[in-house]
């Protein structure tokens, strides 16, 4: 037992030793890290922008410090916001919170990762202004070392002075004084509690909690601002329930210059980039996919009345080519835009319907869900296609309830998002969290991409200080096959010639598109249009800014739609865009609709309505095969000793013609229907002729007869005379 003891008590001075000694190394490793004041203000990070043809098209100097505002100018809300959700022992650490690091660190241990920090204020303004920001032992012990030099220099409120002007707030925003301008329009000085939590919520991910592009997110993050200040003793809880209901009411001051919001989307993009950080230095060149003259376009077709956003993604590099929109990270509901790629495709793929299938457009109700059709209307049975086009409600929640949800939710997954919680709704796109106007379009990439999927980037490539940090490579992921694809491309084609989009069939050349519309009776908060060609993907987002909702006449079928078709006709103003391609594996049949609604068969007649098929799923049976033979308008003439039988034969195969005279029975025509025969008469008598038309059944038909007198035949003026 002694033994024992004194093996794990010298285990553990092990420990202890290496532990100090460890420590003491890395302290000794960054001797040479000191505090620098030059560097605590005044740090400048210069952004260039160019076009995809390498034009400079704007740059702007983001200078760090240059709104500065002393503390004394803010109120006691705005800085306690800050403290309690950032650092709530500021006042009484000496730069280290030695009781939240050792909670971080256990944590750390126990996920084997740097996943949780305790960064104090003052470390915080020592990583932004002196370090870079990978988590690495030895760049957290040079924090450490500068924290505690900053601390023995300056008081608590210049560290929070300073750390309040440097912090970054998303939107090139550096320093609250700039952030409160960019978002509230107002000096910080002016902030109200709950403008000062938003603030403060902002700072842990400005591009995840923007208030213009993730309302409900910052909305969560700033009451967890307002909980913390609750439970730090900041506000009471009178205070607290009544802040926590109030709306965030962004000012932002609009920049009326025709590129700003592709400059706005991109800076966006650089965010959300695994390499950036705001706390950089010198020069950042932004390579775009723009196209300057298409921007000018979409930016002149503005509307003024309602919130709009336009995208126009160039296939061929799934580059973004021209943005308007002052929101490029806005999620709403993308409405029945979803129909093609969460529902159709999937069934189509899997062989669970057809082009051609008949479905039912009928009231129903799941256990309590009652879908109902934009018009109140219902048309009963209908084809897929039909339905498609036509945006049925109830034929788009009845597939997908009898195809599946998990089915669907493997599609959906592959386009990086999730339906499965949001259940039967979803495919009339009730998706929470909603999609972005670049999100839905990348997702329609699959159709003229042949079943790929590839998301779209407004950057090129970047270079910092004249070093590529990033270069945009994009990645195709296999959803549906080229076959499903193309099929559900001419079911969207035949949309813009007579369906919800056929405000686009003017336009001279194939386009595929899809239109949603998001409301009630009392207006509408969605009205989308998504169309495309072979290199093209268009997309155009209406919705209310100022009122809650929009009139009803304003659905994506009209408004978007519109613009659209604007859009693609200055694209194509001196080109042509080749149709999609018809691949392999594909074959058209022409099919008898009257039959098909009426029994669900699919019969083959030479003038039915044109379906595609996945090879090796086609009909076989022709519906003359199965329509019963008629004769039509037939008469009979004789002239002389000629008798001439004229009729129109329909739904027929073959035909018989017989000869009876004297009791003897003669067929002087069998073959392929026709519509006259002339039979020359050898004797006198009565002649009786009938025909026999050959089809899904047999039609007989006798016309009436004929009596030749042979012994009377004389010539008239020219003319045979009968008795």
């Amino acid at each position: 037992m002694k033994k024992a003891l004194k093996i794990i008590s010298f285990l553990l001075c092990s420990v202890v030793i290496i532990g100090v000694c460890s420590v003491i190394y890395m302290f000794l490793s960054v001797s040479n890290y000191k505090l620098d004041e030059s560097k605590l203000l005044k740090s400048a990070q210069t952004f260039e922008f160019y076009s995809q043809n390498g034009d400079l098209i704007a740059e702007k100097s983001m200078v760090k410090g240059c709104d500065y505002i002393t503390l004394n100018k803010l109120s006691e809300n705005t800085k306690n916001a800050f403290i309690a959700i950032e650092d709530r022992r500021f006042y009484s650490h000496n730069g280290i919170d030695l009781k939240r690091m050792l909670g971080a660190t256990l944590k750390n241990i126990k996920a084997l990762s740097f996943k949780e920090g305790a960064s104090t204020i003052t470390q915080q303004l020592v990583k932004n202004t002196h370090l870079s920001n990978e988590k690495t032992l030895k760049r957290k012990f040079a924090e450490i070392k500068i924290a505690l030099e900053l601390e023995r220099n300056f008081s608590k409120d210049k560290i929070l002075e300073l750390y309040l002007n440097t912090i970054y707030f998303g939107k090139g925003a550096y320093g609250i004084e700039s952030a409160s301008k960019t978002y509230f329009s107002k000096s910080a000085s002016s902030l109200s509690l709950s403008e000062s939590a938003t603030l403060a919520g902002l700072i842990k991910a400005p591009s995840t909690y923007q208030p213009t592009e993730n309302y409900n997110a910052c909305l969560n993050r700033r009451n967890v601002v307002l909980k913390c200040m609750n439970e730090c003793g900041y506000i009471n809880n009178k205070t607290y329930e009544s802040e926590t209901k109030k709306p965030i009411n962004v000012k932002i001051a609009s920049e009326d210059n025709f590129v700003n919001d592709y400059i706005n989307a991109v800076i966006n993009e650089y965010e959300s980039l695994y390499n950036f950080t705001p706390y950089g230095y010198g020069k950042v060149r932004l390579y775009t996919y723009l196209n300057p003259e298409l921007q000018r376009e979409l930016y002149s077709l503005k509307c003024e009345e309602y919130g709009t956003q336009k995208i126009v993604i160039d296939s061929k590099n799934n580059g973004v080519i021209a943005y308007y929109g002052n929101n490029s990270n806005l999620k709403r509901s993308p409405a029945s835009c979803v129909k093609p790629w969460l529902v159709y495709a999937p069934c189509i793929n899997d062989g669970f319907i057809k082009e051609s299938s008949v479905l039912s457009d009928e009231p129903i109700s799941f256990s309590g869900y009652s879908p109902k059709n934009y018009n109140g209307s219902y048309s009963g049975k209908v084809t897929a296609r039909t339905a498609l086009i036509n945006s049925l409600n109830v034929p788009s929640v009845k597939l997908l309830n009898d195809y599946g949800i998990d089915k669907a939710e493997r599609y959906a997954n592959k386009f990086g998002i999730s339906i499965l919680n949001d259940g039967l709704p979803s495919s009339l796109g009730a998706i929470s969290g909603g999609l972005t106007i670049k999100e839905l379009c990348d997702v329609y990439s699959v159709f003229n991409s042949g079943g790929n999927y590839t998301k779209s980037s407004f950057i090129k490539c970047v270079y910092v200080n004249g070093l590529k940090t990033y270069e945009h490579m994009p990645i195709s992921t296999p959803v549906f096959s080229e076959q499903t694809a193309f099929i559900v491309s001419d079911m969207l084609n035949v949309a813009t010639l007579n369906g919800t989009s056929k405000k686009l069939r003017s336009l001279p050349f194939n386009v595929y598109a899809k239109t949603g519309t998001s409301g009630t009776e009392n207006g509408n908060t969605d009205a989308i249009s998504v169309s495309y060609t072979s290199d093209k993907i268009v997309g155009v987002w209406y919705y209310p800014t100022e009122t809650e909702v929009m009139p009803n006449v304003v659905t994506g079928s009209n408004h978007p739609t519109v613009v659209s078709s604007e859009i693609l006709s200055y694209i194509y103003k001196n080109s042509t865009p080749p149709p999609i391609k018809e691949p392999n594996g594909v074959i058209k049949k022409q099919i008898d609709t009257k039959t098909l609604l009426t029994e669900q068969r699919e019969l083959i007649c030479e003038n039915g309505e044109p379906f595609y098929y996945l090879l090796g799923s086609e009909p076989t049976e022709y519906l003359s095969d199965y329509l019963v033979p008629s004769v039509e308008n037939a008469s009979i003439h004789l002239n002389g000793n000629e008798v001439t039988l004229n009729f129109i034969i329909k739904n027929c195969n073959k035909i018989d013609i017989y000869k009876e005279n004297g009791g003897i029975t003669t067929c002087i025509y069998s073959g392929e229907p026709k519509s006259l025969l002339v039979d020359k008469l050898d004797f006198g008598g009565i002649y009786n002729y009938k025909i026999i038309a050959h089809g899904y059944k047999t039609v007989e038909y006798n016309f009436n007869s004929v009596k030749y007198s042979k012994e009377l035949d004389i010539i008239k003026n020219g003319t045979w005379f009968l008795d």
